[in-house]
């Protein structure tokens, strides 16, 4: 017991460190403080609290815990409960039994970890602290132990326990969704809220943080084609768009052209919607669509398992439905200026057609400027910014033409979602992030229905056509945006930064996303099956081979390895009695160096001279006080090696005359 201690706390530390992300400030504090107090009091003879303020402690720390988070019972309240115990449990280790629920505690924190983050990074950690927490058991198991030897017999029980550990993750059944109802809590909603007012986007454009990632099964979209819809806004309070009424579900789309088939794989952190390209035809199992064609994902879930798509780019979308009409909707005052516009546009328009061209050639020939710093807006905001500031983000060119076009009469909406993305050559794949959001209008044209609009792209096509910072002026580009100007350096960096993008996306799409849909693909290409018995008797059979191929492989490795490892002295020794077999004088293990010189003498006499020489310099070097001379095994190796058994000859005995 004495001086486990500071190894102990050293294992715990090892489980708390991956949930110091999610955990509140006063947790690692309190583990710190009562860990510390724990190893101080063995050399300083300070004494461990009794039974009652133990007690007291554990119902303080549930107190904590319980109003740190809000009284919300999930995954991070377990977590946080779970850290606040094993901040406690060094001070209750009076026996060896309390030392092992301290270890396996620290185990059930690293594994519990996987609630929050399976990332490839996370995974590396885990390993590493699991051969970390079993080197301290072994240490505590037989002290005497150095703790770097126990390190290595740590690392090889991890080693051996892989092949196992591969076979048990490709053949054993994959369950898909929620064990036992557990879901992952979630901490934002996309970035987008149910409001829209100018600035909400802008703000988003200034982070680099991903949301989701998109692998196209045929050739990936131009970036002008690229719109992923999130969230459609329906009503204007003459301050701000709000996304106030839910739509019915369902939605009508057909396809007039060639569909795209792609599949979606979300940051679970960053977003409870799905993105889908605008218009999504077909939709993944469990989720639910709107009539706006808005998305959300199912719920339930450990992991963000690719969601599958196939998306009409060009497409119709059927008659205006009654509860449409909200999309035609304006305060009854307010922007006076900006509707004597709309009204006069229209006037002079045979259809509404001609009403869109007529705002988008005002935008685009009055000297608007695409800006994330723009001035600030007054009560009357649209009118202020199409008459006299005219400079703004997409927010605010799409909120203006909705407006105009809705005081015209044309059924109008604001979408808003993401555009563009970064083409990971790494991996053919796309990166949609924050700094791709954007927002775009709809408008309802008679024989098309909802036809998308963007005004944005009357005043920077750039943005539509390359990405977010091409249409920027240079002061205003995210500090993370790569022009075509950019340093070798920062190309290098960039694409430093898509492998590694890459390496954690193939890990989260055929690791993490391992489902049972993609166990069942991988059973039949083997001639399995999990479907019948029949198939379960050739994916185990398959299980079994492979796991005794991986077995062999690694018994042949540590056989080599431990060849290579033999010592000099004891490599030319064993060649020796190699070469002495070949004459049929085998030494048996019991038999020493010198008895073995003594029947070679008898048996061999021819070979005796040079065998001496050998034998006495092996024996000198193996418990002679020289063993350690550098020069003496090389000496010993030459000897063996010109040793030639069959190239001595028996003297032949002399005769007389």
């Amino acid at each position: 017991m004495k001086g486990t201690l500071p190894l102990l706390v050293a294992a715990l530390a090892a489980g708390l460190i991956p949930h110091m992300t999610h955990l509140s400030p006063w947790i690692p504090v309190w583990c710190v403080g009562f860990w510390g107090y724990a190893v101080l009091s063995e050399p300083k003879g300070w004494p461990l609290p009794r039974t009652l303020s133990r007690v007291c402690l554990t119902f303080l720390g549930f107190a904590c815990v319980f109003v740190s988070s809000n009284g919300v019972i999930d995954n991070r309240f377990g977590a946080s409960l779970l850290c606040v115990m094993a901040g406690l449990k060094p001070l209750e280790t009076r026996r060896e039994r309390d030392l092992f629920i301290a270890i396996f505690i620290a185990y059930f924190m690293v594994v519990s970890s996987l609630f929050f983050s399976a990332s490839l990074v996370m995974t590396a950690y885990m390993v590493a602290a699991m051969i970390h927490i079993t080197a301290i058991l072994l240490r505590i198991n037989c002290p005497a132990v150095p703790l770097k030897e126990a390190f290595k017999v740590s690392g090889a029980i991890t080693g051996k326990a892989v092949p196992l550990t591969l076979v048990l993750f490709f053949f054993f059944p994959r369950i898909d969704g929620s064990l036992f109802g557990i879901t992952a809590s979630r901490s934002a909603s996309s970035g987008f809220s149910t409001t829209l007012s100018p600035g909400s986007v802008s703000n988003m454009v200034k982070s680099q943080a991903p949301v989701f990632r998109v692998t196209f099964d045929g050739t990936i979209p131009p970036s002008g084609l690229r719109y992923f819809r999130g969230i459609v806004f329906q009503s204007f309070n003459g301050t701000s768009w709000r996304a106030a009424t839910r739509p019915p579900s369902g939605a009508t789309v057909r396809g007039t052209g060639p569909l795209a088939s792609y599949e979606i794989m979300v940051e679970t952190k960053n977003t409870d919607r799905l993105f889908p390209l605008d218009l999504p035809v077909t939709l993944p199992k469990g989720t639910a669509q709107w009539a706006d064609h808005t998305m959300q994902k199912p719920k339930g879930g450990l992991k963000e398992a690719p969601y599958r798509f196939h998306s009409a780019t060009a497409y119709t979308t059927g008659p205006f439905a009654p509860w449409e009409a909200v999309f035609t909707r304006l305060p009854p005052g307010g922007n006076p200026k900006s509707r004597r516009l709309a009204r006069r546009w229209r006037a002079q328009a045979s259809d509404a057609r001609q009403v869109v061209d007529s705002a988008l050639t005002y935008l685009g020939t009055n000297g608007f400027v695409y800006t994330l710093t723009p001035p600030l807006l007054s009560e009357e905001r649209i009118d202020q910014f199409l008459f006299d500031t005219r400079k703004g983000f997409c927010e605010h060119y799409a909120s203006a033409f909705v407006f105009l076009m809705r005081a015209a009469g044309v059924p109008a909406r604001i979408v808003g979602g993401y555009l563009g993305g970064t083409v990971n050559p790494m991996g053919n794949y796309l990166i949609v992030r924050q700094a791709d959001a954007h927002a775009w209008a709809e408008v309802w044209l008679k024989g098309q229905g909802w036809v998308r609009v963007d005004p944005t792209s009357a005043v920077a096509p750039d943005r539509v056509e390359r990405g977010a910072g091409f249409g920027l002026p240079e002061a205003d580009r995210p500090s993370f945006f790569i022009g075509d100007g950019a340093s070798f350096l920062t190309r290098g960096l960039q694409r430093i930064s898509l492998g590694w993008d890459a390496l954690n996306y193939h890990w989260d799409t055929r690791v993490i996303g391992y489902s049972g849909s993609l166990q069942e693909a991988f059973l039949k290409k083997l001639g399995a099956s999990s479907r019948s018995a029949k198939g379960w008797v050739a994916a185990a059979a398959w299980g079994v081979a492979l796991c005794c191929a991986a077995f062999g492989l690694a018994w042949l490795i540590l056989e080599l390895r431990s060849r290579t490892k033999i010592p000099p002295v004891r490599a030319s020794w064993e060649l020796f009695q190699k070469k002495m077999e070949k004459e049929k004088i085998t030494r048996h293990p019991a038999t020493g160096p010198l008895d073995y010189l003594d029947r070679i003498k008898k048996e061999a006499p021819h070979l005796y001279p040079e065998a001496r020489r050998i034998i006495r310099l092996y024996v000198a070097l193996t418990y002679g006080p020289h063993g350690d001379d550098p020069e003496r095994p090389h000496e010993l190796r030459q000897a063996v090696v010109r040793f030639n058994p069959r190239k001595i000859r028996p003297r032949s005995p002399k005769t007389g005359p």
